[in-house]
């Protein structure tokens, strides 16, 4: 088959632009032929009228709908695997596709065709007020969901026209949800029936997988360490003071965490047992894991699918995760890793304390975790998924 991925790159390289790559590389090595369309962000900064042009982009960018009509006379691809569209590709090329015969499937990397910002989160907590009220999409603008007014306004804007010209709706034929949790409040909160998502998770390739410098390919030995780790973004919406409030309450056990503090985000004050470790690349990750007591995941918004979870469970690290959107799920609810109730760090503590306290717990679930990750997230179920839906 052919396929055409549409993406458009985000200022900062990302987690769906690992999606993207890792995607091209699956088809191509599976024999398929992959021509990509790919715009950046960073185009804005050469517009002469810059991110208030890109408002309007937004809605409909008429290069690229010329160059799609052109890739597509040109190439003849079978199916489109859309990505990001915004701000610079805009939605306007879905009908470009359609019309030419082309089978559209779109990765939903968030909750954007419901919550203009994509994530369900503002102002310090949960929100589905665009989902819920007949003010739909306006409720960013009322609530500086974006941080300001103009902002907002223009998520609110691109929110509200892509729904109201139902590009989403009649010119995508499969949606590809990452998760039940997200296929359920999507589907329930845009109308568009269940049966028209396919719940396609995240996954890992362990080929690309480096190993730890004191493990081997084989089975890993029982958990021995006497830290918690946590690896990702560092901000309110992520729980890092979550993090650090769940480490006060367990002195005798070192905390490491890895990643970096979002823009504009000030840490809480450091605890003496944890332990900064800054941004690591994936062998220094590897090791991190592989080392483990257990991992914490303390997100108070609904995560997509995190690769840092399935990531851990690879390396035999019990992941502990809060019960909100599809993270019980990647664990199986609990029979794979622990689960707290979100946004508790008593009861984050507690389940810590637990495998601390456990370590033939902790070794069976890092050992169920392990196996799940390569029997269920594999890129082979991956693959098969994918084509299933592409055809």
């Amino acid at each position: 088959m052919k396929f055409l991925i549409v993406h458009n790159r985000y200022s900062r390289c990302g987690g769906e632009e690992g999606v993207v790559a890792f995607q091209r590389h699956l088809l191509e090595s599976r024999g398929h032929s992959v021509v990509m369309y790919e715009r950046s962000y960073d185009e804005i900064r050469n517009w002469r009228f810059g991110r208030f042009a890109s408002l309007f982009s937004a809605l409909y960018n008429r290069r690229s709908v010329r160059e799609i009509r052109e890739l597509v006379r040109k190439e003849r691809p079978d199916t489109a695997i859309i990505h990001n569209l915004y701000p610079v590709i805009s939605p306007a090329v879905l009908p470009v596709l359609k019309k030419n015969g082309v089978r559209v499937l779109m990765t939903l990397h968030n909750y954007r065709l419901v919550c203009p910002t994509g994530i369900f989160y503002t102002n310090g907590g949960i929100c589905e007020r665009c989902g819920q009220s007949a003010g739909r999409e306006w409720n960013c603008f009322a609530r500086r969901c974006e941080g300001s007014l103009a902002g907002s306004f223009g998520y609110a804007l691109r929110g509200w026209w892509s729904r109201t010209e139902r590009y989403f709706p009649h010119n995508v034929d499969r949606f590809l949800a990452l998760s039940d949790f997200q296929r359920d409040v999507l589907s329930r909160y845009t109308g568009i029936p269940a049966d028209r998502f396919a719940v396609i998770p995240n996954c890992i390739d362990p080929a690309s997988m480096p190993l730890p410098a004191t493990g081997t390919s084989g089975e890993l030995p029982l958990r021995s360490g006497r830290y918690i780790a946590y690896a990702g973004r560092l901000n309110r919406e992520k729980g890092t003071d979550l993090l650090f409030e769940a480490a006060r309450l367990l002195p005798a056990l070192e905390f490491r965490v890895a990643g970096q503090p979002a823009d504009g985000y000030r840490l809480p004050e450091i605890p003496a047992n944890v332990r900064m470790l800054g941004q690591l690349n994936k062998e220094e990750l590897a090791d991190l894991y592989a080392g483990a007591l257990a991992v914490a995941v303390t997100s108070r918004w609904y995560e997509g699918f995190p690769l840092a979870v399935v990531e851990a469970m690879y390396y035999g690290a019990p992941v502990v995760v809060p019960d909100l959107a599809g993270l019980p799920q990647i664990v199986d609810y609990g029979r794979c890793g622990a689960v707290y109730t979100s946004g508790s760090a008593s009861a984050l503590a507690a389940c810590l304390s637990r495998l601390a306290d456990e370590p033939r717990l902790a070794d069976e679930l890092g050992r169920c975790g392990r196996e799940r990750a390569r029997r269920q997230y594999s890129a082979d179920i991956y693959y098969r998924l994918l084509i299933e839906n592409a055809r």
